[in-house]
């Protein structure tokens, strides 16, 4: 398989050259003491792209420690993830983060740039990048403020108000059908700056439709009419058709911080040390690797003390464990430094295999996306499964014999029900989306899938439920207290028990 590679640029090279990007908060946002006569749009436009997957703070914070523990990807003793319990700073990392650097960076960019026909495609683009942020932060908290969110630089809005996310996610889907069709390949675009596709609209335009899918499909439960529209309306625009179309984000292996996997640097200079590390793969995901004998367990998991990557070694650290059984850590299984932890492994965005996977389950429901659930879930399986080259050849790929063993062992339930189905594919969407914490929070909260097994622990704060969402900053309750009181009287009281909008 032939994988497209993106290339990223030194950060600290591009944002010398960027307006300057704050850290956290709208009245840090929608400040704008830089009065840049010749901004260097091309350099701003790459730095958007980095912004759109996170930065260190939030992947640590917000990814790694809360949403990946909370769907049982990882699992640590006394972790905030793992026991449900509430930390000020690891609830409010993506909500700052995001605010602050990636919408922060791309209304700085829209706000110098003129809408012509020159800077079309790079606006769309950024309207879709755009629609990466909102989504994940719609789905992480409920409300937040959107339509005003921004408006510092041309508005003169410095304490937006919190929107609906119903209002939210129909803004979403308009952006991407509108942003989607917009965008020209007879038009200029921003040639190498453009770390996702080197200015190949084509690919643009699937990525936006692709997105589509995931954006709709999230209405499944709450608006399951506004779904099929949009689910249907993306299949006939045109979406991901190979592993070559999926959004890979490359990365160096230094320097720290600056170039590495925002995912995975902190975790391999900081927290590793030799297997000595207290984030371990959960039980949950071992054990439904090693009863599959999926052939993804090697590249995934390793001992790290040892270098032992063989799946019969790999040992999961329950979720409601206090410490580790038996008092050694380097027991229990880390994510593979040779593979998916290097330093320098690429980010996996959004992929052509999840597409599939959302297919098949719009295939599951009567939907019309031109092929049948079975079809749609087992190229999903395959490309899931030879996605992994990206990571290197450390490790040996998984083979077609052994995608066909996995597949005749633990073929698609056809003869099952819809909910047996659904189960099936988003439990394979499930592992896809490791290192995906927050996407896979959203959808086993949309459909209970994987089944999880909830913690109990006396520490936690959801008196032993799973968590159904993330805490709001509380600094807004400083800098914009009285839109922030007007959503939690809307939406409930600012728990991580309470359900957001589309979580029925």
């Amino acid at each position: 398989m032939k994988n497209r590679y993106i290339k990223i640029f030194c950060i600290a090279i591009v944002s010398a050259l960027t307006l300057a990007s704050c850290d956290k908060g709208f009245e840090e946002m929608n400040k704008n003491p830089n009065a840049l006569t010749d901004p260097a749009v091309k350099s701003m436009f790459t730095l958007a792209e980095i912004y759109v997957d996170g930065q260190d703070f939030s992947n640590t914070r917000g990814n790694n420690i809360y949403a990946a523990q909370i769907v049982q990807h990882f699992s640590s003793p006394g972790g905030a993830g793992s026991k449900y319990t509430y930390s000020s700073e690891y609830s409010a990392a993506l909500f700052g983060e995001t605010y602050g650097k990636g919408l922060n960076q791309i209304y700085q960019l829209l706000s110098v740039v003129d809408n012509t026909p020159e800077n079309t495609n790079m606006i769309q683009a950024l309207r879709i990048m755009k629609v990466f942020l909102f989504q994940k932060l719609t789905d992480t908290y409920g409300e937040v403020p959107y339509f005003e969110a921004g408006k510092g630089y041309n508005g003169n809005i410095f304490s937006p108000k919190y929107d609906t996310q119903e209002a939210i996610y129909n803004d979403l889907l308009k952006e991407l059908d509108e942003a989607g069709t917009a965008l020209d390949a007879a038009k200029p675009f921003v040639g190498s700056a453009d770390l996702y596709y080197q200015s190949d609209v084509a690919r643009w335009k699937k990525l936006a439709n692709s997105l589509m899918l995931r954006v709709a499909m999230r209405l499944s439960k709450v608006n399951p009419a506004k779904a099929k529209e949009f689910v249907e309306k993306a299949y006939s625009k045109g979406v991901f058709t190979s592993n070559d179309d999926s959004l890979v984000l490359k990365h160096d292996a230094g320097p720290a911080g600056v170039k590495t996997n925002p995912i995975t640097s902190s975790w391999v200079r900081n927290d590793l040390n030799g297997g000595e590390s207290n984030i371990k793969f959960s039980k949950t995901f071992i054990d439904l690797l090693k009863n599959t004998n999926d052939p993804r367990l090697r590249i995934y998991a390793k001992l790290e003390a040892t270098g032992d990557n063989n799946p019969a070694s790999q040992q999961g650290l329950p979720n409601e464990a206090k410490d580790f059984p038996g008092g050694d850590k380097k027991l229990f299984s880390d994510p593979n430094t040779s593979t998916v932890l290097r330093l320098d492994a690429p980010t996996l965005i959004m992929s052509y295999a999840e597409v599939q996977f959302i297919l098949a389950e719009a295939a599951v429901k009567g939907w019309n996306v031109g092929g049948s659930a079975q079809t749609y879930y087992e190229n999903g399986v395959k490309a899931a499964m030879n996605i992994l080259t990206i990571f290197g050849d450390k490790v040996p790929a998984v083979t077609t014999a052994e995608y066909n063993t996995y597949i005749t062992t633990y073929p698609f339930k056809t003869a099952g029900t819809e909910a047996q189905k659904i189960e099936q594919i988003i439990t394979q969407k499930w592992i896809l989306l490791l290192f995906n914490g927050f996407e896979a929070f959203s959808e086993y909260r949309r459909t209970g899938y994987p089944v999880l097994v909830p913690v109990n622990d006396p520490t936690g704060d959801t008196q032993g439920t799973i968590p159904r969402r993330l805490i709001y900053d509380q600094s807004e309750l400083i800098t914009n207290a009285a839109n922030y009181k007007e959503a939690i009287q809307r939406q409930g009281l600012d728990l991580m028990t309470t359900r957001i909008w589309w979580d029925k």
